[in-house]
């Protein structure tokens, strides 16, 4: 048993430098690609209320409010060439 997976690790790795030798004999080509995305949104809110002497004194109301939203993407490619 133990030589039959020791006889086929051989087959594969025999195969596996044949098939090799020819792509690092020759110059190799390739492209890198990559693209991204990304969004962000928020909010911030501030109120204060204050009510003085019941329903006819003396009201004061204040509010503020922010909304901020951004977005970008990118795409690259780089072009490889070796020896």
């Amino acid at each position: 048993m133990l030589r039959r997976i020791a006889i086929t690790l051989a087959t594969v790795a025999a195969a596996g430098i044949v098939a090799a030798a020819p792509a690092a004999a020759n110059d190799w080509e390739g492209v890198t690609e990559g693209a991204g995305y990304q969004k962000i949104e928020g909010a911030r809110e501030a109120g204060e209320y204050l009510n003085l002497g019941g329903p006819y004194g003396i009201t004061y109301g204040k509010q503020k409010k922010a909304h901020f939203e951004g977005e970008g993407g990118y795409y690259y490619t780089q072009y490889l060439h070796g020896n």
